[in-house]
């Protein structure tokens, strides 16, 4: 389980989130929803170990595992994360974007080719995502939805233990959604994998997670079942951001900077990676 724990984060001098705690269960699905600007793409590079918080603390299975050098280490080694603008190298085919999953397994300057078992789980990534017949395929010639799937399979090939998804529906045809959706429940049960999702599809969300949580200005101002999170629930919700978007609007301009510069995101956290 992970647990955040009156956690607040600073971005320069603005405080995007305030004293949020929270239990996130393990092997299911967690969406996150709430207008823009609410801090969700915030909370979410908080998680990836991107963002310390200011206040507060992040447990997993009640460790601490942000604060230490080693145990930090090893729980990025346990996570992928899905980007909302795939953050794919377009002169790569499919099967080489998905193989930089495991880029911070082997020198980045080598020159030899991916070893035949790194190429076997790239292609077993592919097909759970339904793209095994593009793996050779430049990432240019691929549609929006083929990408975004990529993408998912790129953080799959991680055999990851917590995956973190922002926006990772939003480019995906609405038949292939539900498909996907399997995928990460089949996995999520199979493989004890925990999943937190960044979603503006109120209806996806509430179809495919176990849990929500919803933010408005920084703050939790829902964390429950699906079934709850109702028609009321959720103009209160808007209600309340809007009435502050005129005093909160830093994290609207840090989530536009993310979604334009996703690649560099990317980069940023292979780099840290190999840093630890």
């Amino acid at each position: 389980m992970i647990k955040l724990e009156h956690l607040s984060v600073r971005r320069g001098a603005t405080q995007v989130l305030h004293d949020i705690s929270a239990e996130i269960p393990r092997a299911r699905i967690t969406a996150v929803v709430g207008p823009s600007g609410a801090g969700k793409s915030t909370l979410l590079a908080t998680l990836n170990g991107l963002l310390r918080p200011s206040l507060g603390r992040i447990t997993v299975d009640g460790a601490r595992v942000l604060e230490q050098r080693d145990s930090l280490r090893e729980y990025r080694r346990r996570t992928a994360t899905v980007f909302q603008e795939h953050a794919l190298i377009d002169r790569l085919s499919a099967i080489d974007n998905v193989l930089l999953g495991l880029a911070d397994q082997r020198h980045p300057l080598s020159p030899l080719p991916w070893p035949q078992a790194m190429r076997y789980r790239a292609a077993e990534a592919l097909d759970e995502v339904g793209l095994l017949q593009r793996s050779a395929v430049r990432a240019s010639n691929l549609s929006g939805g083929e990408r975004q799937r990529v993408g998912v399979a790129r953080a799959l090939i991680r055999k990851p233990s917590l995956l973190l998804g922002d926006e990772p529906f939003a480019a995906v045809d609405p038949a292939l959604v539900r498909q996907m959706g399997d995928i990460l429940r089949r996995m999520a049960m199979r493989d004890g994998m925990t999943v937190i999702l960044v979603m503006h599809q109120i209806d996806i969300a509430l179809s495919l997670a176990d849990k929500v949580i919803a933010l408005a200005a920084g703050r939790i101002v829902f964390d429950g079942a699906p079934a709850s999170f109702n028609a009321d629930v959720q103009r209160r919700i808007f209600r309340v951001n809007a009435a502050k978007s005129f005093v909160d609007t830093a994290d609207s301009i840090y989530e536009y900077q993310e979604s334009n510069h996703v690649e560099f995101y990317a980069k940023a956290l292979v780099l840290a990676n190999r840093s630890q």
